[in-house]
């Protein structure tokens, strides 16, 4: 039942003032008494109607109940009642009994009861009047939500409604004449069962946050209020007293709290309580001084677990890091989720030294941990920054930064490293050196002060092969003078600048290939091309290529794309997407780099590649590592049990290539063989290519 409604229902004058006394609404029987229509009545003050009521006593009235503090709960209606009651005369013979309430779920707003008097009204009629409205009274508060009891100046029951028996476990007709301690047994929070509050200090505990004692069951949390009744004369009548259980709002509230400082797939604090709680440490430092870390930690590689098996694969290995990670740290310690892969652990009075250990034995925990998901397994580690926090520490910022710049340091340095915060070697510089690079890189783009080079892949176990060349990017600065793709393409992969580097060298290439091409066709040529990770995701790149590739009707079998092992595994399906569709149009594919990785002999399977590129570290070193000459040994067995063909990197003597020809190596690329040269010799007269 709303508001309108009980207005509506009541067999007596009522309406709903504003602080400005206008009427709001009214009902029909307060429409009778002044004569006057809903039109002439609505938002006009209720002086104007009743002229008897203009004077300083009724606004004192109105703006007592408007500013009146009401107890929560639905009873804040008509029966929220106040000691706001009197008398006008109206004539000589008829008076209006005025009653004002305040509504506690309307701030702002009053009920009005306008009674007409008039005093030759027998006296058993107005007793039975009275009778009837006790009734109706007693009817609507049984329906609303929250407990009723009606308590007599004595402080005894005189009626409860459903609600409350429910809660107290008593029904009305056992609490009438009872006195309320002996029905209702609340007590303080902190306080015990055995020490109820007595009827004083119920009255005085308006608004506290109670445990109610049920008769035959547990206590629950409670809220209540209390509103005293009044005579004319001022003296008490009876008490209303109301009540509410606060369970489901008190585990509510404990829930929204619970959200608001943790993050729900770890369940370790979030990013929100992390800062505050380094916010309070830093400022309690800063007055007592103190030795503390913190940790900033990034998992790597997590993006390649997130594509090849869903988020609810990442999220889970989440969890499990999370619970292997608080193995290795203190109970006193603060371990949190800033987001994503990066996780935060603040370490309180503890040296550098001790937090370097706890670092390490974490690093070590993740590097032994195998996540298995769906049939697969992967590999961990961790890169860990490290900063200390002293009486010099500024603020929140600045600690974060420190410690963002030592865990990209840990990164940079080949993941799974500890980094302790230097100010004087810290990324910012480096960062700040490849942002510079942009300007060049876009300039360059736009005048074309690109250029091409050339290296050629020999065929070392077969003859009359094929000529394979790689081609590989320079840039020219302004004065003509070459840049070597290692100053610049570091800036172009952080900057996204790396599929327009791409495709400006697809295009330049496709230009010399459609220019010379009798040569490359005599002559059975292959053009390995290198492709960044960030152009294998994109579609556009891919669509320039196929583009490109139809309209100078390039030779099946002329083009080979390289694609390093963490790129193509990095964005597996993407990678695969692509792979398939240039591979339709003729393409082939080499996979650059491999065996850098952790997982390639379990990935390649799943990459259509034909030519396996063996990672140079394992050939630099194969004659005086007997692991790194297994490995490549091991590789060139796989890749020809899978019809591949493998090409050796870094190949530079001929005992290197004397070995590579033992072990049955296809072909061999390094400076051993040949340095790079521009592209336009490739196309020369041999007398030229020889000046």
């Amino acid at each position: 039942m709303n508001l309108q409604e009980v207005i509506e229902a009541c067999d007596v004058g009522l309406c709903l003032l504003n602080a400005q006394r206008q009427i709001v609404a009214w009902n029909r029987h307060l429409a009778d008494t002044t004569g006057k229509t809903d039109q002439e009545a609505l938002l006009r003050p209720l002086e104007e109607l009743i002229p008897q009521l203009a004077g300083p006593r009724f606004s004192k009235m109105v703006m007592t109940a408007v500013h009146a503090n009401g107890a929560d709960g639905a009873l804040q209606t008509y029966f929220s009642l106040d000691n706001a009651r009197h008398l006008f005369n109206i004539d000589e013979n008829r008076f209006i009994r005025l009653s004002v309430k305040p509504l506690a779920m309307h701030p702002g707003f009053c009920l009005v009861q306008v009674c007409e008097i008039d005093d030759k009204l027998a006296k058993q009629e107005q007793l039975q009047a009275i009778g009837m409205a006790d009734q109706r009274t007693r009817a609507m508060l049984s329906s609303v939500e929250d407990a009723v009891i009606l308590l007599d100046a004595g402080g005894r029951v005189e009626f409860a409604n459903l609600a409350a028996e429910g809660m107290t476990g008593y029904q009305s007709r056992l609490m009438a004449g009872r006195r309320l301690t002996e029905v209702y047994r609340v007590f303080d929070e902190s306080g015990s069962e055995k020490s109820p509050l007595t009827l004083d200090m119920i009255i005085q505990g308006e608004g506290r946050q109670l445990m109610l004692k049920h008769r035959e069951g547990p206590s629950l949390p409670i809220q209540q209020s209390i509103t005293r009744l009044k005579n004319e004369t001022g003296e008490l009548e009876s008490l209303v007293l109301v009540f509410k259980d606060t369970s489901q709002s008190r585990k509510l509230a404990a829930q929204l709290s619970w959200q608001s400082s943790h993050d729900p797939v770890t369940r370790l604090y979030n990013r929100t309580e992390f800062d505050r709680q380094l916010t309070r440490l830093l400022e309690q430092t800063a007055i007592e001084g103190g030795e503390h870390c913190l940790l900033y930690l990034d998992v790597d590689r997590f993006k390649i677990v997130n594509d090849n098996c869903g988020h609810a694969a990442g999220d889970e290995l989440l969890r499990q890091l999370a619970s292997l990670i608080k193995r290795s740290i203190r109970n006193s310690d603060l371990l949190a989720r800033l987001g994503g892969d990066e996780f935060g652990i603040l370490l309180s009075q503890c040296t550098m030294r001790a937090a370097e250990r706890i670092a390490d034995s974490i690093r070590h925990s993740v590097q032994g941990f195998r996540f298995v998901f769906g049939g697969k397994s992967f590999s961990q580690s961790i890169s860990i920054g490290m900063v200390p926090i002293d009486k010099q520490s500024k603020d929140l910022e600045q600690i974060l930064s420190h410690a963002d710049s030592a865990c990209f340091s840990a990164k940079d340095e080949g993941r799974n490293k500890v980094h302790i915060y230097d100010p004087v070697g810290s990324p910012a510089a480096k960062r700040h050196g490849e942002a510079k690079w942009v300007t060049h890189i876009r300039s360059a783009l736009d005048q074309d002060r690109f250029t091409l080079f050339v290296q050629p892949i020999k065929s070392i176990n077969s003859s009359g092969a094929s000529e394979h060349v790689e081609v590989l990017i320079r840039m020219l600065d302004d004065s003509g003078e070459l840049i070597l793709p290692g100053a610049f393409i570091p800036a172009a992969e952080r900057f996204d600048l790396m599929p327009s580097i791409d495709r400006w060298v697809i295009d330049r290439l496709i230009r010399y290939i459609v220019a010379n091409r009798d040569d490359s066709l005599a002559a059975g040529r292959r053009y390995f091309v290198n492709l960044s990770g960030h152009s294998l995701c994109d579609e556009e790149v891919l669509q320039v290529i196929l583009e490109r590739i139809r309209s100078a009707e390039i030779p099946k079998g002329m083009l080979c794309f390289e694609v390093t092992e963490t790129a193509a595994i990095s964005n597996l399906t993407s990678a695969e997407h692509f792979m398939r569709t240039l591979q339709r149009f003729g393409c082939e594919f080499a996979l650059d780099d491999f065996g850098s990785g952790l997982s390639s002999f379990g990935y390649l399977k799943h990459l259509p590649v034909e030519y396996l590129k063996i990672d140079g570290a394992f050939v630099k070193e194969m004659l005086d590592n007997a692991i790194d000459d297994s490995m490549v040994d091991a590789i060139n067995r796989i890749g020809h049990i899978m019809g591949l063909e493998t090409i050796a990197e870094f190949v530079e003597n001929d005992r290197v290539l004397h070995r590579l020809q033992d072990i049955g190596i296809d072909y061999a690329q390094g400076f051993g063989i040949c340095r790079p040269f521009p592209i336009e010799q490739l196309f020369a007269s041999e007398s030229e290519r020889s000046l």
